[in-house]
């Protein structure tokens, strides 16, 4: 969604008969062309008005297509938006109304879906995207037939994966518009779309005007015929076969009720046939022809990441905009899917029913943040404020669900033992340092007036506590917080909730070797005194130190890192760079004359605050002195000064192989971009972004603006658990938690930079140098869109070698425990079920987990994984508990083929190159 005013330029079209190429085919066959028009509306949910005022106006919108059907009996056909979610904010309001829609989608007169929502492509999860189509096919069935065409007709661009996304659902053909187009080879309308893994659809590529070329706008043969002309110089070039694709609609337009008759003048013209139609229907004329011809397409591959002479395309802003909402998506998803979702499966499996609804409810709500225009945070200030109370009710769903799924296995008594049990998300077999809860019961506490009810005197403070493993053996932790008189709640089913008095403990336990998406047991044990571990981890007041690294903080705050089992060195690591923006929700642009201030010769204060056996830490403080913002002409940085402080904490594990940290800033400026800088020292342009279902790989290269006159080619690049740099045998990835957008400098090969913060006033602006075609959107003010306040950042850096990085396993190892630390709860008394049972274990690490979760018809469970490599990798599960079956299926979780179980509980199976899996697994039923 996004306004254009580019000129079409006129060309006469022939169609190839019989071509090999027709880029480059001279036998040419003229033929008179059919003209589709698609009656449609392109329905953002959210953007410059507020979801529920938009759903009024979509209200309307469907009342008069309703109107429409029926007093026009020639207006054959619409299509709402390729988006079903639509279906359920219309019924919503008029659910009397809803057996009409109904009846015109069983009819065929209106097509819906494939998808819930239209989304954003990159600042979600590939899983996301899954379930996306999912939910789209299982509300739509509901009203009718789902449209089989991957219809996408205004993401930023689109992933490398999406053909095999698409085909993974059946079908076999995309209609896009940004990201592509505007180069030599692009002329065309369609195309062969190759995804990395070899899958390959249909690309129908919308014109330069895009998904509104042929809304007409006015009732008259004058307009009509305008029209028919304009369509014709602007899709005749670019047509392969005798069909154009004619989009008759526009962001939240009303159907054109006198379109049939307005298609009657244009047929009368005499050059070609003007007919109403549906996208099914036009794909279906463009195969055919293509088939009968033998017509070999250009072949286009990869992700469709540029297009910036064609349209707006990139708009790589959107990455930054708002960061907090990149952050609040990336815990919802990573709640849903690698916790909630497994623990779902367990306590299915333990016995528990009725918590897949309640997971789908999480879903919808998550997904209603994912349509572009919401996660890519370039709406008005009220739009991404419900965001985040989405954000929070999707925290409180996964949360509840958690609750429930655990006290399944180990409910948590009022009698017994205290322990800590401790869920391992990852699908190996693995150790962490976990944070953990300990609490020592002291009092009960009556609430309420009752004088007949004498309370006890509180328990006396505990001396000290061990705890021990399921083996008898003592496990090493480490005392974060001590608070002596804490007030905690038990609930009931059956009564009040009941107050208690405790003396809680926040510690670090030592959590070794639990089982892949399994469990541990920690047995609280009380001692005369607290007990002192020993371990490897030396701190001094600014040097960590561990087997594996080295990391020394220099004066202005930056980091020296060696690698203890490579020699490897990296100097001056993690710098804070700050510089000004100009731009808008869309586009970040550099004032004309920017100030760029960095960290290079801060004087921090540098302080050692953790030291204990497991963890430790340095705080680095530091306070940069920044414009405020722009001056009123916005070509230039504020002369007036405020001052933004910045804490990081820089932390090493006994354990870990690489150094995390956690970064607090208090923004007080404006218009102005937030980065961290890592300069590796590789001579490299080249960067490998892991993405939705693979990796990206990307060369960077200098631009010269003065080249374009739309958009100019964005610096910056989308990522989702990290980006990684190589240099011979040397590699260096960086690893984040919600902040996908990263820089590799193309005036200074080896150095990234992760943005954290990116700060502007407008969620459009017609002024930017990084956008010379103008405004994206309307003139709006969005002053929260500054993200005033405190903000946290957490990412790590993990060094490893190239053949590690090729092969994949060590790196995809290192961003799990990054990404997936284990969840730990305390618990009372003994569980309700034996926990060895529950496990699963996925080899080798290089595959890469993105679901295992109930399936759609919950007959089973779905296990998701995908293969990054460019070689066939032979993957294996075995199960703690009995398998029943497992068959191989498509993403739509249709089953393809059915797999031998070996012992009953082992599976193997080829994961071909860079290719996704899907497997539904059914457990034998316990007794």
């Amino acid at each position: 969604m996004c306004k254009q005013n580019i000129k079409p330029v006129f060309k006469k079209q022939y169609i190839f008969d019989n071509a090999n190429d027709p880029h480059l085919q001279t036998n040419w066959l003229p033929v008179k062309p059919v003209y589709h028009f698609i009656s449609h509306s392109h329905w953002d949910r959210e953007w410059y008005k507020t979801f529920e005022t938009f759903r009024l106006d979509l209200v309307d919108m469907i009342n008069a297509l309703l109107e429409i059907f029926a007093t026009e009996p020639e207006f054959k056909h619409f299509t709402l938006d390729g988006q079903t979610i639509v279906l359920e904010d219309y019924a919503a309001i008029l659910p009397q109304r809803a057996a009409e829609l109904q009846q015109l989608i069983q009819a065929g007169k209106i097509s819906i879906g494939p998808w819930y929502i239209l989304p954003d492509e990159y600042l979600v999860s590939g899983e996301s995207t899954v379930r996306n189509l999912l939910l789209g096919k299982k509300v739509g069935a509901a009203y009718g037939p789902v449209m089989p065409v991957g219809y996408i007709p205004d993401s930023f661009s689109h992933l490398a994966m999406m053909p095999a996304i698409l085909r993974g659902f059946e079908m076999d053909t995309a209609i896009v518009y940004r990201g592509f187009g505007g180069e030599p080879g692009q002329e065309k309308s369609e195309y062969r779309w190759v995804a990395p893994d070899g899958s390959e659809v249909l690309m129908i590529h919308l014109p330069p005007n895009g998904y509104g070329d042929a809304y007409i706008g006015e009732n008259n043969d004058k307009a009509f015929h305008r029209k028919a002309r304009e369509l014709q110089e602007i899709l005749d070039p670019r047509a392969t076969t005798p069909h154009r694709l004619c989009m008759n609609g526009g962001d939240h337009h009303f159907p054109e009720p006198y379109l049939p008759q307005a298609l009657r003048v244009m047929t009368a013209l005499g050059e070609g046939e003007f007919r109403h139609s549906s996208i099914p229907a036009y794909v279906e004329a463009v195969k055919n022809h293509l088939r009968e011809h033998e017509i070999e397409l250009r072949q286009v591959e990869g992700e469709l990441h540029r297009g910036f002479r064609y349209a707006f395309a990139v708009q790589s802003g959107v990455n930054s905009s708002r960061m907090y909402l990149k952050q609040a998506n990336h815990a919802a998803e990573k709640m849903l899917t690698r916790y909630v979702e497994p623990l779902v499966m367990w306590a299915t499996r333990a016995g528990r029913q009725q918590l897949f609804s309640m997971l789908e409810h999480g879903w919808k709500i998550l997904l209603q943040n994912h349509p572009h225009d919401s996660i890519c945070g370039c709406s008005i200030d009220a739009v991404h404020r419900e965001m985040m109370t989405r954000f929070e009710k999707v925290q409180q769903v996964g949360e509840a669900i958690i609750d429930k799924s655990v006290r399944r296995l180990h409910p948590d008594a009022w009698e017994g033992y205290e322990s800590v049990l401790v869920f391992n998300p990852q699908m190996r077999n693995t150790s962490q340092v976990v944070a953990a809860p300990v609490e020592f019961f002291r009092q009960k506490i009556v609430v309420g007036l009752n004088p007949t009810v004498r309370v006890k005197k509180p328990l006396p403070l505990i001396s000290g506590f061990c705890l021990r493993d399921e083996n008898g053996n003592e496990v090493p932790y480490q005392v974060l917080q001590h608070e002596p008189e804490g007030h905690g709640l038990r609930y009931s089913d059956y009564s009040y909730p009941s107050k208690r008095l405790t003396e809680r403990f926040q510690v670090l336990l030592d959590a070794a070797q639990v089982p892949g998406l399994g469990f541990a047991r920690y047995r609280v044990e009380l001692k005369e005194s607290m007990p002192v571990y020993h371990s490897s981890l030396r701190a001094q007041e600014n040097v960590l130190e561990n087997d594996f690294l080295r990391v020394e903080v220099q004066s202005n705050g930056s980091i020296n890192l060696h690698d203890k089992r490579t020699g490897e060195q990296f100097s001056g690591l993690h710098v804070i760079e700050d510089s000004g923006d100009a731009g808008d929700e869309y586009n970040y642009s550099y004032p004309r004359k920017d100030a760029v201030f960095t960290s290079h010769d801060a004087a921090a204060t540098v302080t050692l605050v953790e030291t204990g056996p497991l963890r430790a830490t340095i705080e680095i403080a530091l306070t940069l002195s920044l414009p405020e913002g722009l001056t009123e002409s916005r070509r230039s940085r504020a002369r007036r000064r405020v001052q933004l402080p910045i804490r990081t904490r820089v932390s090493l594990y006994h354990n870990q192989p690489w150094v995390e940290f956690q970064t607090t800033v208090e923004n007080t400026a404006k218009d102005h971009r937030l980065r961290v800088l890592f300069p590796s020292g590789f001579r490299t342009n080249i960067s490998y972004a892991d993405s939705q279902f693979g990796l990206t790989r990307r060369e960077h290269h200098p631009v010269n603006p003065a080249e374009y006159t739309i958009e100019v080619p964005t610096a910056v690049h989308p990522m989702q658990r990290g980006v990684t740099i190589l240099e011979g045998e040397r590699g260096l990835t960086i690893a984040t938690a919600g902040m996908p957008e990263y820089e590799l400098k193309a005036e200074e090969p080896g150095t990234l930079a992760l943005t954290l913060l990116r700060c502007v006033a407008r969620l459009s602006g017609g002024d930017l140098l990084t956008r010379p075609g103008g405004e994206s959107g309307w003139i709006t003010y969005t002053p929260e869109a500054q993200c005033p306040g405190t903000h946290t950042f957490r990412y790590a850096i993990i060094p490893h070698t190239a053949p590690q990085f090729e092969a994949y396993a060590y790196v995809n190892e290192q961003l799990e425990s990054f990404h997936l630390p284990f969840l730990a709860m305390r618990r009372g008394g003994e569980p309700a079920v034996d926990l060895v049972q529950f496990g699963m274990e996925l080899s080798p690490s290089s595959l890469v987990v993105t679901a295992c979760k109930p399936a759609e018809d919950e007959q089973g469970f779905i296990l998701r994984v995908y293969n990054p490599t460019a070689a066939s990798v032979p993957g294996e599960l075995v199960s703690a508990c009995a398998l029943h079956s497992v068959h191989l299926t498509q993403l739509n979780e249709r089953d393809l083929q059915e797999l031998q179980i070996e012992a009953g509980k082992r599976v193997r199976f080829e994961v071909g190159p860079r290719q996704i899996l899907s497997l539904r697994l059914k457990f034998v039923v316990a007794p």
